[in-house]
């Protein structure tokens, strides 16, 4: 949304963030309901996904260009498969089911090592988006539940052990993509896994700044989701993630929309994905709506 609450684009790999909050939120509030916007957020990616072309990264309402829709982005694909697994029960399964068979066929790889993107249309900018990293570990923990393609066996191994040394403390956002699909495979029987998790988020945390929502929101998820393993106990940690909360908050206009940027950064930019993570850190929410409702049931 921007600063006159008008959509200005609509973006598929939030669309996955979206079902997946809207199955958690049903397990958690049942008195909402919730069918109905999973419906309508699922038959939206029917009408611009199929066999032969993958949906465009974003959608925009007026003639905007933007390099991300020179490529398809795994991550992205990944993240609404994703969905489509958490609202199963939730909308009419075959459309589900057809929707989601056409997205992997998309994202999984012919081969064992998961791309970045592909369908690329011109060169990318060199960003961490666009070259592999240690984030893919994200895109890999989504596709679990699907199938054990030997690509998301292979970025585990490729990434684990080393993200501290590959993530820049500066592309925070990416760096918490890292922590939380590691925190997936440490639920999807790697254990060990979960110990980086916690130790490369200890070393993080002071990098946090207060630039943008989403960062800390995601911070405070990962925070709490520690907690629940049992890591991050004693009074300071729980002043830092209190601390952390209050930050996220002044973010938080009088509607209840959460901007992207501080108050005093123009244009406005009301954002949908810093919501639903702040909605799950503001509404206590932890490990299980967080992660587990990600993984086959």
């Amino acid at each position: 949304m921007n600063e006159h609450d008008e959509p200005a684009f609509a973006y598929p790999e939030i669309t996955g963030y979206y079902l997946s909050w809207l199955a958690s939120l049903a397990r958690l509030q049942p008195e909402i309901d919730t069918h109905p916007a999973a419906l309508a957020a699922v038959e939206w990616l029917q009408t611009i996904t199929s066999f032969d072309h993958p949906p465009a990264t974003r959608y925009y309402f007026d003639d905007s260009d933007d390099w991300r829709n020179d490529a398809t982005f795994t991550f992205d694909l990944a993240m609404m498969c994703r969905g489509l697994h958490a609202v199963r029960g939730m909308v009419p399964e075959r459309p589900r089911k057809q929707l989601l068979q056409k997205l992997l066929r998309h994202v999984l790889p012919p081969g064992n090592s998961l791309p970045v993107f592909i369908n690329a249309r011109g060169e990318l900018p060199d960003r961490w988006s666009t070259r592999p990293g240690p984030f893919q570990l994200k895109t890999a923990a989504a596709l679990l539940p699907f199938e054990r393609h030997p690509a998301i066996w292979s970025t585990f191994y490729r990434w684990r052990g080393r993200i501290l040394e590959e993530v820049d403390s500066g592309e925070l956002h990416a760096a918490f993509y890292a922590l939380e699909g590691l925190m997936q495979f440490a639920i999807s029987g790697k254990p060990e896994a979960i110990h980086e998790v916690a130790n490369c988020f200890e070393a993080l945390f002071a990098c946090i700044d207060d630039a943008r929502s989403d960062v800390i929101a995601q911070g405070l998820r990962l925070g709490c989701a520690l907690r629940s393993f049992g890591f991050l106990q004693g009074r300071a940690w729980s002043n830092r993630l209190e601390e952390l909360r209050f930050r996220l908050e002044t973010f938080v206009s009088e509607s209840g929309a959460i901007s992207f940027r501080s108050g005093g950064y123009r244009p406005t930019h009301f954002n949908t994905w810093a919501t639903i993570f702040a909605y799950q850190c503001f509404n206590n929410t932890d490990i299980p709506s967080i992660v587990l409702c990600h993984l086959p049931g």
